[in-house]
């Protein structure tokens, strides 16, 4: 009994030695994540890129804040990133510019419903068309916000347009985060997007 005892105390011991280790990591991480300097030093370090023009804008369109999102309505993580842009826009709406752009699909039939939230965009507004993204997400379906008002053909042409220009500067993979034209650094977690932007906001009060 006490043999047994003992080899349950080392088991316990070893794991209790890898939980702390792993705690420091932790702790560790999280100081050079969250230290918005060494953030922006390494942002501005990006090449800066003249993006193309948005199809889908939110927020303050004027703002001298922007932020753009090269996302798909088929990719995991960016069912994350769409919570993520609405608690930017729930907090900073009049000090934030938002672009956000779709990766069309090569097979048509899964881009009817990027046409349909086009349209919800155009005739309901933003605030509907966050709804509806993040329904989508959700539910992978849109037919509660059907809308006959939108033309397929000139939706393609609009954002077949805007993927060559991303296709051409080599960003394939979604989603793809820009701040003021400097692609996010891959050092960071997309996670911690939301912290980083309330920091530039508030350096720019």
């Amino acid at each position: 009994m006490y043999v047994l005892a003992f080899i349950i105390w080392l088991g316990i011991k070893k794991f209790l030695k890898q939980s702390e280790d792993h705690k420091k990591q932790l702790i560790r991480k999280n100081r050079v994540v969250r230290n918005h300097d060494v953030f922006t030093n390494t942002l501005a370090k990006q090449e800066r890129l003249d993006l193309p023009e948005p199809v889908f804008v939110l927020g303050n369109k004027d703002a001298d804040l922007e932020l753009t999102v090269f996302t798909s309505l088929y990719c995991e993580m960016c069912r994350d990133m769409g919570k993520i842009i609405d608690q930017i826009i729930f907090a900073y709406s009049d000090q934030i510019k938002i672009n956000i752009f779709f990766k069309p699909q090569s097979a048509e039939e899964k881009n009817k419903h990027l046409h349909i939230l086009h349209s919800i965009f155009l005739f309901q507004g933003e605030k509907e068309f966050l709804q509806a993204l993040n329904f989508w997400f959700k539910n992978k379906n849109l037919e509660k916000w059907k809308i006959a008002d939108h033309n397929a053909e000139e939706n393609r042409d609009i954002f077949n347009s805007s993927n060559e220009w991303f296709s051409q500067n080599g960003i394939i993979s979604t989603p793809t985060v820009f701040i003021d034209g400097y692609v996010y650094p891959y050092e960071f977690e997309k996670e911690d997007l939301y912290y980083h932007i309330e920091q530039i906001i508030e350096n720019k009060q």
